[in-house]
């Protein structure tokens, strides 16, 4: 699991369970053959119930809890914790991720019960609805008022069902609280998806048990109760599990190359994992008020401020984006252009077409001269020059945007830039974001160019004075002299792309596998418990009968003081010594019975008595 994950749980010295146990691994052909036996459960079975832990996910980079380079195994020994994790937002689903989802899909496994809170079986395709995440999910966030659940592309923040700060937008909730959805250790499971558990392992065939060491309880029942209610147990661990003795079949293997053999007895195939993130592009249009009416150049001016964001909304983080640049350009349709060359035409009546070429041509000389009104701005970018229609503006650069990095790298935020000194007359713009993505993209994805164009028109209307209404103009001034501006509509655009693709071979698993093999190693096989032999009843002897009890203790006791008292009396005759033999011999007995010499219990006096 994420190391992230383990710091906001609350401190505990009892992790419970055994932590760093050895793990043990069978030979291919062994495995193959569990397998195989496996495969015949599984085509034979209605309903197959599966229950996965961390094992599952240390083939995406993700380090467990209790194996030997464990989280708590680690931090117990007082060693480093791992450095070449990947990080949650990032890592993809494993092939038994996408094995479970295919299953799944095909209908033969209704129901999979989750120990982890990595998010990564909803990612691999498996539905919410068919999905029991026990200890809650680092990537979703519940409303406290109507209970509905949201799925995220970022981890919360905190653990234990507190405020994440956002609303929830349920129609006709209100505006509930948004909370987190991870369990802390003292949190009680949740009852719906527990009792739907355990209901669904009861009418399961098959019970699927992968990369869990089941040491936790009450989770670790759940799939016992496929066996007994007449169903299979099937466990494939690398290590010993409290349930290995009820389990019909154990497989001491990784949980990857078991589902890869097992698709491939199937005849089925594992879908991609395709990752699709949507970048939500905001335009706020907004007139600038000092310059209701433009200089020689002619025309109002405005702002546009473009915010680049989450599809979850503005102040969510974007994990995924390291970088980007926002480029605006002037984009005209035919029929624009059209009526711009007649409209200059009609300013201008004594000018010819031919004349407005020549015109056209001495002006475009001059630009290539450095003459030219449209001078190239220091950036890079060219400036708004000619007003003669605005032909020649753009484009313009926001240059290259970086926010605070999230704890996991990527952006802590979105993305947001201010383009000032819009000429009016622009009411096509060609939007173009040229996209830096984190390293855990695919390597030809890292760099993605996304555009669109967006027309302003209305929105400009929206934004821009109005001459004819006095407290509109009173308004604009007052907002010049504070130096802002006149708020306007907003355009909003999306957009969709792919960050990551993973195929899936079963053949590619199996192969590398035995190109490599771990070394063979078995656990020894469980003693059998045999009936102990009765053992002979010893011949009792005059110290062992006397030893038997604390109650023949005390007996040597009120014989010692018998003994004593007759002794003090001077009785004469074989009775008076014998009484004090019997007193003796009993202390002497008592004291072994206590384990000391001196016997503590006894009276001081009795031994002199008894002479």
């Amino acid at each position: 699991m994420s190391l992230g994950y383990a710091d906001r749980l609350k401190p505990k010295k009892n992790l419970g369970g055994q932590l760093g146990a050895q793990e043990f691994h069978q030979d291919l052909e062994d495995i193959r053959k569990g397998v195989q036996e496996l495969a015949g459960w599984v085509r034979d079975a209605k309903r197959v119930f599966v229950f996965t832990g961390a094992g599952i996910s240390t083939a995406c980079g993700i380090p467990d809890f209790r194996g030997p380079n464990g989280i708590w195994t680690l931090r117990k020994k007082g060693e480093p914790l791992p450095t070449n994790f990947t990080p949650f937002e990032y890592a993809r689903p494993s092939f038994t991720h996408m094995a479970i989802a295919a299953l799944v899909g095909a209908g033969k496994c209704p129901y999979v019960c989750s120990q982890n809170v990595d998010s990564l079986h909803l990612w691999s395709g498996v539905p919410r609805a068919a999905l029991a995440e026990l200890h809650g999910n680092c990537f979703a966030e519940r409303c406290r008022g109507c209970g509905a659940e949201y799925a995220r592309d970022f981890q919360m923040e905190t653990v234990d069902f507190r405020p994440t700060g956002r609303r929830c937008s349920s129609p006709g909730c209100g505006g509930g609280v948004l909370v987190d959805n991870i369990l802390d250790w003292d949190t009680p499971l949740p009852q719906d998806e527990l009792d739907e558990a355990v209901k669904q392992a009861e009418e399961a065939d098959v019970a699927l048990v992968l990369g869990t060491s089941l040491q936790i309880q009450p989770a670790n029942e759940i799939p016992v109760l496929t066996r007994d209610e007449g169903g299979k147990l099937v466990i494939v661990n690398l290590q010993k599990t409290p349930k290995d003795r009820r389990a019909n079949l154990l497989l001491r293997a990784r949980v990857d190359l078991a589902m890869a053999l097992l698709m491939r007895e199937l005849g089925m195939q594992v879908p991609p994992y395709i990752r699709t993130e949507t970048l939500v592009v905001d335009h706020e249009v907004a007139a600038a008020a000092a310059a209701v009416s433009g200089p020689a150049s002619g025309g109002a001016v405005y702002g546009l401020t473009v915010h680049v964001s989450s599809r979850h909304g503005r102040s969510c983080p974007l994990p995924i984006v390291e970088s980007l640049e926002i480029v605006l350009q002037k984009e005209e349709t035919d029929v624009q252009v059209k009526q711009e060359q007649g409209q200059q035409q009609q300013q201008q009546p004594g000018c010819g077409v031919k004349q407005e070429q020549q015109r056209q041509k001495e002006e475009d000389g001059q630009r290539r001269n450095g003459h030219g009104a449209a001078a190239g701005s220091g950036d890079g970018t060219e400036a708004s020059g000619s007003g003669r229609g605005g032909a020649a503006w753009g484009p313009v650069s926001s240059g290259v945007l970086t926010v605070a990095p999230g704890a996991c790298g990527g952006s802590s935020t979105g993305y947001s830039h201010c383009f000032s000194g819009l000429p009016a007359h622009v009411r096509r713009l060609r939007c173009s974001l040229r996209v830096r993505l984190v390293r855990y993209a695919d390597a030809d994805k890292r760099e993605v160019l996304l555009s669109h164009t967006v027309d302003l028109g209305e929105a400009l209307a929206l934004a821009a004075p109005s001459s004819a209404s006095s407290s509109t103009s009173g308004k604009a001034a007052s907002k010049a002299a504070a130096g802002e501006q006149e708020t306007g509509a907003t355009v909003s655009v999306r957009h969709s792309f792919v960050s990551q693709r993973t195929d899936y071979d079963a053949g590619a698993v199996i192969d590398a596998f035995a190109a490599n093999p771990p070394p063979v190693v078995l656990p020894e096989p469980p003693r059998k418990r045999q009936k102990k032999d009765p053992s002979p009843v010893p011949a009792p002897t005059r110290v062992s009968a006397r030893r038997a009890s604390r109650n023949s203790q005390r007996a040597g006791y009120s014989a010692a003081d018998e003994a004593g008292a007759a002794g003090a009396e001077g009785s004469a005759g074989p009775s008076s010594g014998r009484s004090g033999e019997l007193g003796e011999e009993a202390a002497r007995t008592a004291a072994m019975v206590d384990g000391s010499g001196c016997g503590e219990e006894l009276p001081s006096d009795s031994g002199d008595e008894g002479s």
